[in-house]
């Protein structure tokens, strides 16, 4: 049985739990993921400020979930993750449909998301999904190498 749930701040070890391991295969990237780094306390104080995530769980097991914010007229997602033992199963298609059935109902113009520009099948799966390129921007955060961001909407 697969389901989704929304999950509250009081989850935000779970929420963490299932990105650092989704995550887990991007730490040698250059500069690594970010998700790797934060922390269950971040994650929460963040869902406390208006975050939100969903959960999408398959037979009672938290196998994949997905963080997003309004932002101005659109729904931003980010840091959508699938436990590598549950990937092919349709649970990122599935918490993206998720994310963009709650940004209709709340009547937002469409959904957004940025890629990093090194994981072209990420960006391969969100072009399959309906989203299209809007702008690709290179992101440069103190101390560390700059890298290629990809930045993909779809209206809803």
């Amino acid at each position: 049985m697969k389901d989704i749930t929304e999950a509250g701040p009081s989850e935000a070890a779970l929420i963490n739990a299932i990105m650092y391991e989704a995550f887990w295969e991007y730490r040698d990237e250059s500069p690594p993921s970010g998700a790797i780094q934060e922390t269950t306390e971040a994650i929460q104080a963040e869902m406390e400020q208006g975050e939100r995530a969903a959960v999408w769980w398959m037979n009672g097991e938290a196998a994949a979930m997905i963080r997003f914010r309004p932002e101005e007229n659109y729904m931003y997602f980010h840091r959508l993750s699938v436990r590598p033992s549950y990937r092919g199963h349709g649970a990122a298609a599935a918490l993206v449909r998720w994310v963009e059935e709650a940004a209709a109902e709340e009547q937002f113009e469409g959904v957004y998301c940025k890629v990093r520009a090194s994981t072209p099948q990420n960006v391969r799966m969100y072009q399959r999904m309906g989203y299209e390129t809007v702008r690709e921007y290179t992101a440069e955060k103190e101390g560390l190498p700059p890298f290629g961001v990809v930045v993909m909407a779809k209206l809803l």
